[in-house]
This record gives structure tokens, sequence and C-alpha cells, in this order.
């Protein structure tokens, strides 16, 4: 197999981009528009359309000073660098869309993927949202603020599916209270409490990328889905690729610590309708669980405002804004300041009414 292999029209020979709104492949060049697997990926010098479309001739020995492997792009002769990571990327010389077969194959080949449903031109939007209701933001950031380079990225998951049993231990108390007399006397009553659990997860995703942040792909899911595709590397065209990085073995330990925390959460939840002040004191779970390896749709960008740089991700498919923003330390305090006002003036109200009433 041919390590890479470009997305190019059968039409015009010009690079072909996966379109979010209509699900096809594009052509900005001629206009045509082609379903999923409808083009077949072509054989070294076979000729469509006037072009000639040998893949491209890697030089997969080759490498830069840092290692990384060099590709040689037969449209424009340019040389194009790639990370161990990444599998699918853009020539920055001709545009064309270039898939790196030999990270798409055999035990490397994803199980299946989620297309980006949402465009790039659709971020604004999404941004103004986020934006919305954020009162403590520094005075005209939104207006002020600039957009660099998004790039869409297909990130890298594990998507665990299992059980998980084994049993929780928690304290709890019961409280009772009654009148002696003048006197109002209260019980408590100290219980330790065991619970069986048994618990079955399904399409749990755990980012299996060591470049990107685990909080910041935890912020935003979910993911559906229901949308999931069979891997097809007509997908990826006009799109960063990257492949997992994190063994799955790692991962699942980070899987089974998040199952734990929503079986305690769940089941504290109960117990806090039969007792109170429920801790919990640990326990022993095991889980038996199974992954996928998919890709999902992910937006990151840089928003620069004045000097400073804040990073942001994008749900590909939901439009989920993730991102940290500054906060107007002015506004904050006259924000602090209005609370407390409000709140005194309800307190003054509240004792002039007792006092009135007392009288």
């Amino acid at each position: 197999m041919d390590p890479v292999h470009e997305q190019k029209c059968a039409a015009c020979g010009g690079p072909l981009r996966f379109d979010p709104e209509s699900g096809k492949l594009v052509c900005d060049y001629c206009g045509s528009v082609f379903e999923i697997g409808e083009q077949k990926a072509p054989e070294p010098g076979e000729a469509l359309g006037g072009i000639d479309f040998e893949l491209l001739s890697a030089h997969a020995a080759a490498a830069d000073a840092e290692g990384l492997p060099i590709y040689n792009c037969v449209s424009c002769g340019a040389e194009v660098i790639a990370s161990q990571q990444q599998m699918a990327l853009t020539c920055p010389y001709c545009g064309n869309n270039i898939v790196l077969t030999e990270k798409t194959s055999g035990n490397l080949r994803p199980d299946g993927l989620i297309p980006f449903k949402i465009t790039a031109k659709a971020l604004p939007q999404a941004m103004t949202k986020f934006y919305k209701g954020k009162k403590l933001l520094p005075k005209n950031f939104f207006s002020e603020s600039r957009m660099e380079k998004v790039t869409g990225v297909y990130v890298p998951f594990w998507v665990f599916s299992g059980k998980l049993s084994g049993q929780l231990g928690f304290t709890g108390e019961h409280v009772s209270s009654r009148r002696s007399g003048d006197y109002i006397i209260t019980e408590t009553e100290h219980y330790r409490i065991r619970r069986d659990v048994s618990m079955e997860f399904r399409d749990l995703p755990v980012d299996a990328s060591g470049r990107v942040d685990d909080a910041l792909m935890d912020s935003l899911e979910p993911f559906h889905m229901e949308d999931e595709k069979p891997f097809d590397m007509q997908y990826l065209a006009g799109f960063t690729a990257d492949r997992f990085d994190q063994a799955r073995q790692d991962m699942a330990e980070r899987a089974k610590k998040r199952m734990n925390n929503s079986a305690v959460n769940l089941v504290n939840g109960k117990l806090s309708g039969e007792y109170s002040n429920v801790r919990s004191t640990g326990g022993s779970l095991q889980a038996d669980l199974k992954a996928r390896y998919l890709l999902f749709p992910v937006y990151l960008f840089d928003l620069k405002h004045g000097k400073k740089t804040y990073a942001f991700a994008v749900n590909g498919q939901t439009g989920e804004v993730v991102g940290s923003v500054p906060t107007d330390k002015k506004v904050s305090w006259q924000y602090f300041l209005l609370r407390a006002g409000i709140g005194l003036a309800a307190v003054l109200a509240l004792c002039f009414v007792l006092y009135m009433l007392g009288r």
C-alpha cells in the first residue's frame, strides 16, 4: 500500500474536501460533488480527467532534524513534514488534502468516526452564544478579540463499554428531635452502609492523544454516537487528523476512574434520600471493559486579546464551546458590590418588617 494518498477530484484534479453541511466531498475548483465512497482511491500512475494520479512518493525513511517523517507532494513537489501522530494534513503550498495511509491501516485503522457537522464559518455564531451572559468580561472583549487560525482536527478517542461491579461503602446518619419540657433533645444515629453495585456503561469516550488537554476534551462531551460512521479516509479530506499515542490499557484506568465516580455519585444520591450527611468510604469495584478506536471532530483555535492568548476548543458535531476567558477586576468589584448592596438592603428590609411587627 502506498504510504500517502491525495484526495483529488476525478473531474478536474483539484483537491477535495469534506463538507460538514452536506456530508459530501466537494471540489471548490469545478464545483463537483461526490458521495462518500463514490470517489475510489486511484492506482499509482492512473490518469483521471487528464491528471496523473500517481500517489505521493514518500520519503518515509527520510526525516528532519527532529526525526519527523518527510513526504513529497507530487502535485507541487514540496516536502511536507508530518508529526509522528498526524495521519491527515493539507499541503501548505498547493492545498492538496493528504491522508497518510500507513497510519490508517492495520492495527492503526480507526473503527469509525463522527464526521464534522458544523463548518468553521459557524464558529463566530457559536462564540457569540458562548459569550452571552458572561457579565464579568473586560469591556469590548468580544469586539476587540481576534480569532487566530482555526484548525479542524479529528481527535483520537478510545471509547469504552462494559460492566462495573463490586461493593461500595458509605457512612450516614439518622437525626431525630423531640421536646422534653423546656428542652429539645436531638438524637443522631450513625450507620455504616454497604451497597452492592452492578452497572453497565456504553460508549464512554477518553481522548487518546497526549497533545490535547484531557480536561478540555472531557468538557466538550457529549458526542452523539448515533452519528458514528464506518471509517473512510474521505471524511478526513480538508481536515487534520491525529492517530492515538496513548495506549488503550493506560486509558482504561482513566475510564474506570470516571465510571467509579459515576457509581459513587449515583449510590450517594439514592442514599441521601434515606440518610443525612452521607459520605463515601471507598470500596472495591472491578471493570470488564472493551474499547473501540474512534475519531471525534474538534475545532481548535486561539483567541488573541491585547497581548494575551486564550485557547479554545469547539465540538465539531454539536458546536459546544470550551475555553478560558479573562475577568475584568473593576467589573468584578462593581458586580460584587451591587450584589452585596442588594443583599444588605434585603436584610435591612426584613429587620424593619420584624421591628414593625414587634411594636
